[in-house]
């Protein structure tokens, strides 16, 4: 499955020194069946690998992000900090931090703006490419294309 954002939110408690039960709690678990919750959690493989990437990433990727219950996304508050759109979808397309859907929807949005669309050819295109063929030989070849005999 993907990384949620319960997941995630259980996750950055782990980082911030939580312990399972506390960390499960803070992402929206019931306190009921928070330590059953909080241990299935640690073994989930998207929760662990998203810790490996917290880990392995520099400073100046991290972004400081405060745990609580239902954590929406942290990269908004940094949106005011930035005025062209392009450059905010740049900045989560390559934060190591963010999840990989999430990068991946960003670099989707931000491609129209670096790579354009390639159009097909019209018609007028067509039939010119058409007429520059027809003219290089045979009976409607100009003096320029014409095989001296």
């Amino acid at each position: 499955m993907a990384l949620t954002e319960k997941k995630k939110a259980f996750a950055l408690a782990k980082r911030n020194g939580k312990d399972n039960k506390e960390a499960a709690i803070l992402a929206g678990c019931p306190e009921k069946t928070a330590s059953a919750a909080g241990a299935r959690l640690a073994k989930d493989p998207d929760v662990i690998a998203y810790l490996k990437r917290l880990e392995e990433a520099t400073p100046q990727q991290v972004v400081k992000h405060e745990v609580k219950p239902l954590t929406t996304f942290t990269s908004i508050q940094t949106a005011n900090k930035l005025d062209d759109p392009l450059e905010f979808l740049k900045s989560v397309y390559t934060d190591q931090v963010e999840d990989m859907a999430l990068r991946v929807r960003a670099a989707q949005a931000a491609l129209p703006y670096v790579h354009g669309k390639v159009a097909e050819k019209g018609k007028k295109e067509t039939k010119e490419d058409a007429a520059k063929a027809a003219t290089k030989s045979g009976k409607f070849g100009t003096l320029n294309n014409q095989l001296p005999s």
